[in-house]
C-alpha cells in the first residue's frame, strides 16, 4: 500500500526525504530507523540491513508508540529537527531579489542604479548567466523586469514574485524557479486595474558566500522569445516577419534602443553621433532572436540598453556599434560552458564541491 504525506511517497519499507536533509526507514517492525546524515547536511547512501541501527525514541518503546497509534504520519515529524537556519536564510535572500522585479520596485533599482540595491543579497563580486552567455556588475534581474514608460503608467509590470520551486542541500547551494506574473495597465494609469498578461518562469541555481551573499548564479528563462511577444503586445506567434518579428515590430524595437541609448550614453559615455546614426547600424545588423540574447545583433543591444540605467560607464559601449565585448559574436560550445572562467572552477553549483 502506497501513502503520500506531502510531498514524499511512502510505503511499508522507503526512504523518506524530510525537511533537513536526512533519510528514514519506515519498517513495519520498527517505529523509527534511521541512519546519519552526510557532511554538510547532505543524505548519505542508504544503509544495509547490515549497517542500519534504530533511531531511538527515548519515551516510547515500539509497542508503546503502536498502542498510541503513532503510525507513520507523525513518525516523520518525530525523527526530524527543525529547519537549518541556513535554509530560511539562502530562500529569504532568492525571494528577495525576485521582490525587487515588483513595480514599482523595479523602478527604484533603475531610477538608483547600482547603489539601489539593498546591501547583503550579491557578493562585490558576484558573476553568473541570466538568458545571457556572461554577466557581471549587474547582479539583480530588476533592471530587466517591465517599466512603464509613461505618466501616468501603461503597459506590462511584473506584480507578484512567487518561489514554486525551492531546494538547498547545503549553505552554499540553492536551486528555484520562480513565476513572474505580468499585468497590464489600462491607459488610465490605474495599478488596481490592470489585467493578467503572461507569466516569467524563471529557474536558478544560487551559489553564496560565507556571509549568505549570492556569489554565483546560472538562471534561465525558457520561451522568452513567446513571453517577450506576448508582454509587448505581439501576441504568441514568433515565426519571422510576424508580430515582433516583422518589418514594423523591428523598427519599433530599433527605434526605442535607439531613443534610450540617446538619454543613458552621454558625454564620455556617447557611443552614436546621434539617434539617425544608431537607427542606421542597428538596422544594418541582423535582429537576432530574444531566446538567444547574445550576438552582434539589435536585441544583444535593447538587452544592454536597459542595463546603461544602471550602469552607464559600463553598457553603453555594448550598445554601441563594435558591441564593446560583449555585443559581439559568441559561440556555444564556449559561452555556455565556461563554468571555470565565469565561477572560477566546475561544479559551482554542487554541494559535493563544499563538503
Amino acid at each position: 500500500m502506497v501513502r503520500r504525506y506531502g510531498s514524499a511517497k511512502v510505503d511499508q519499507q522507503t526512504y523518506i526525504y524530510a525537511q533537513r536533509p536526512q533519510f528514514v526507514q519506515v519498517s513495519p517492525r520498527l517505529p523509527c530507523t534511521g541512519f546519519s546524515r552526510g557532511g554538510r547536511g547532505m543524505p548519505t547512501t542508504p544503509p544495509t540491513n547490515d549497517q542500519q541501527h534504530e533511531a531511538t525514541l527515548p519515551s516510547l518503546s515500539p509497542n508503546l508508540a503502536m498502542h498510541l497509534g503513532l503510525h507513520l504520519l507523525i513518525l516523520p515529524a518525530l525523527a526530524f529537527a527543525s529547519i537549518p537556519d541556513w535554509y530560511s536564510r539562502n530562500k529569504n535572500t532568492v525571494q528577495t531579489i525576485y521582490n525587487l522585479t515588483i513595480y514599482p520596485a523595479n523602478a527604484a533599482i533603475i531610477l538608483g542604479g547600482a547603489d539601489a540595491v539593498p546591501p547583503g543579497l550579491f557578493n562585490a563580486n558576484a558573476s553568473g548567466r541570466a538568458g545571457l552567455p556572461r554577466r557581471r556588475l549587474c547582479r539583480v534581474p530588476a533592471p530587466l523586469a517591465p517599466l512603464p514608460a509613461t505618466t501616468p503608467a501603461t503597459g506590462p509590470i511584473i506584480v507578484s514574485a512567487t518561489l514554486t520551486e525551492f531546494t538547498s542541500g547545503c549553505a552554499e547551494v540553492a536551486a528555484s524557479t520562480v513565476h513572474l506574473r505580468i499585468h497590464t495597465i489600462p491607459a488610465n494609469g490605474s495599478i488596481p486595474d490592470a489585467q493578467f498578461l503572461t507569466t516569467i518562469k524563471q529557474t536558478a541555481f544560487w551559489h553564496f558566500d560565507d556571509a549568505g551573499a549570492v556569489l554565483h548564479y546560472d538562471a534561465f528563462i525558457p520561451n522568452l522569445d513567446l513571453m517577450a511577444s506576448i508582454s509587448r503586445g505581439f501576441g504568441d506567434n514568433v515565426d519571422e516577419g510576424v508580430g515582433f518579428y516583422s518589418a514594423a515590430g523591428k523598427q519599433a524595437t530599433i527605434g526605442a534602443i535607439c531613443g534610450a541609448q540617446a538619454q543613458l550614453c552621454v558625454d564620455g559615455n556617447q557611443v552614436y553621433a546621434d539617434v539617425d546614426a544608431c537607427v542606421g547600424v542597428l538596422t544594418a545588423k541582423p535582429y537576432g532572436r530574444w531566446d538567444e540574447t547574445w550576438g552582434d545583433n539589435v536585441v544583444c543591444r535593447g538587452i544592454h540598453v536597459i542595463l546603461a540605467a544602471i550602469r552607464p560607464e559600463v553598457h553603453c559601449a555594448h550598445v554601441g556599434p563594435t558591441g564593446g565585448g560583449k555585443c559581439v559574436e559568441t559561440h556555444y560550445n564556449i559561452n555556455y560552458f565556461n563554468d571555470v572562467e565565469l565561477f572560477g572552477g566546475e561544479r559551482a553549483f554542487s554541494c559535493e564541491t563544499y563538503w
